[in-house]
């Protein structure tokens, strides 16, 4: 068997093996998606391929035409080499905690464009002019949203595409953007929803942000007119809601694809296009929530009938910070810095260590969960329980900490600034924290990229790693004094753009340095300070 465009040649032996396919005819689909876009996507990943594409794929089964056009925004390889590979197909993969697997063909894409290609870039922004088209929806990450640094000067790839003007191809997606929607107003200015799918806080403020300003700066040089920022700056015409995903979705994983080739599959293995494995499937949790403000400008899918959360903004803040900022985010993080350190495999692995499970605990129930507000759509004591009790523990979902530990410096400051900020908002003492702490302690011991054993790894990308490693480069395990660490740590603690405060203005600032020492004091000692800290 193979995924392609001819999956219905096998359509009997997908389903002797359990796969549910489309409830529609693709092919039909494929065409009226052409003639007829209605949705735009940038970032065809795993999470929008296997949860956000599926939901398209439900309102098409349902008779409701919401295709969707997947656009590659920076290496078109990645369109060629996953989804082209399988003519647009995904097959979701879920992973039950009980051992047993569910399969499904998902058919919501209806086209692929690759936005660095000139032609594939003319037909995007036919298609962003189109009045039928009312989402534009993304999977970026958060660095996909970065266009500025510290001092808010415009990164190297953003000033160039303010030169560049509003017509591209463009080098970063927040221009992408500003020019797709000035295509639009031009022909007419309809309305439009952009949704940010992304993990981070007021996703959709940040994407909002970011697009205005290079938009601005388009107009400070006189590249585009003053009624197009008017248009693009009133939320009825333009809706930048803000939403939460989560569904844990890691790197496709060799095991599932030898499993799938016993089912019959010849085209599901795992190969790499440079440091990013693709395949053709997408292993997943069963868990999955999405929950998106009620602030449209347009139309929009009638979310709610295929299990999505649409409320009012204050609802998705708690239920954002429920997630990212306590329940389940934070406690990835610390499991990632930890496990690449301690040299962990799988999360799963991770949860039943007792050090590693007792932080998680500390973490979610002792310091994190007295400051968040119950959002009502599931009480927060009830999903941390699901995190850590079922999710997180689940041994037949493969996720790596190495996969979690990507980009930290850009998720630091929401997953745990925002504790802190509640801390002091409450008057709460900081000085009673251990695990916040500690996790902070243990990243800034990760930036040595050696481990507990003394050997190096490789760091998983983040977009700050080499500055804040040649701080550190010249560090000896064994050779650090608390004034070193001082010296070493402040230009890093300090930073309000990593933790979300300056650590220096708290109490933890000084602990963090005081376990940092006992961290690189030699082999081993990650995993005793641990230990004694939270024991």
């Amino acid at each position: 068997m193979k995924l392609n465009a001819q999956f219905a040649d096998h359509s009997e032996e997908m389903r002797a093996a359990g796969i549910v396919l489309p409830g529609f005819d693709v092919a039909a689909m494929r065409e009226a998606a052409r003639k007829h876009p209605r949705w735009i996507h940038i970032g065809p990943g795993n999470i929008f391929r296997v949860f956000v594409a599926r939901l398209a794929d439900e309102l098409l089964a349902r008779g409701e035409h919401w295709p969707i056009t997947a656009v590659t925004p920076l290496d078109p390889r990645e369109l060629d080499e996953q989804l082209g590979r399988h003519d647009l197909l995904t097959l979701g993969v879920t992973l039950n905690p009980d051992g047993t697997t569910d399969m499904r063909v998902i058919a919501g894409i209806g086209e692929g464009l690759a936005s660095q290609r000139e032609d594939d870039y003319a037909r995007l922004v036919d298609i962003a002019r189109d009045p039928e088209v009312t989402q534009l929806s993304f999977t970026i990450t958060e660095k996909g949203y970065v266009i500025a640094d510290d001092d808010d000067a415009l990164s190297e790839q953003a000033a160039a595409d303010v030169d560049r003007g509003p017509h591209g191809p463009h080098a970063t997606t927040m221009a992408l953007v500003a020019g797709m929607l000035h295509a639009r107003h031009a022909a007419g200015g309809a309305p439009i929803n952009l949704l940010s799918f992304d993990n981070f806080s007021h996703n959709g403020d940040k994407l909002r942000d970011s697009v205005l300003r290079i938009a601005t700066e388009w107009h400070g040089r006189g590249a585009v007119e003053e009624d197009f920022i008017a248009w693009l700056s009133d939320t009825a015409n333009v809706a930048f809601p803000i939403s939460v995903i989560d569904k844990i979705t890691p790197r496709p994983n060799e095991r599932i694809a030898e499993k799938l080739a016993e089912v019959g599959f010849t085209d599901m293995d795992v190969h790499l296009l440079g440091r990013t494995p693709l395949a053709g499937f997408v292993n997943t949790e069963p868990a999955e929530y999405l929950v998106i403000e009620d602030q449209f400008a347009a139309p929009t899918p009638d979310w709610e009938s295929i299990g999505v959360h649409v409320v009012e903004r204050d609802v998705c803040d708690q239920f954002e910070h429920m997630k990212v900022t306590t329940c389940l985010n934070p406690l990835h993080t610390a499991l990632a810095i930890s496990g690449c350190l301690l040299g962990f495999d799988t999360i799963d692995e991770e949860m039943r260590d007792d050090d590693l499970a007792a932080l998680v605990h500390r973490l979610g129930w002792v310091e994190s969960l007295p400051v968040v507000v119950d959002p009502g759509i599931v009480k927060p004591a009830d999903f941390l329980r699901e995190v850590e009790e079922v999710r997180f523990p689940n041994r037949y979902l493969p996720d790596s900490p190495q996969r979690i530990a990507m980009d930290t410096s850009q998720k630091l400051a929401i997953r745990f600034g925002e504790t802190l900020k509640a801390y002091e908002r409450d008057g709460r003492d900081m000085a009673e924290l251990i695990a916040i702490p500690l996790v902070f302690a243990l990243w800034c011991r990760y930036l040595l990229a050696i481990d507990d054993a003394g050997e190096p790894f490789e760091p998983s990308s983040d977009p700050l790693y080499d500055q804040l490693h040649a701080g550190l480069a010249d560090v000896t395990l064994g050779e650090v004094t608390p004034e070193d660490a001082h010296r070493l740590l402040a230009p890093i603690l300090s930073r309000r753009s990593i933790f979300g405060v300056d650590l220096y203005d708290t109490p933890l600032a000084e602990k963090v340095e005081q376990l940092w020492v006992e961290l690189v004091s030699g082999p081993g000692a990650v995993r005793r300070v641990i230990a004694k800290e939270i024991h």
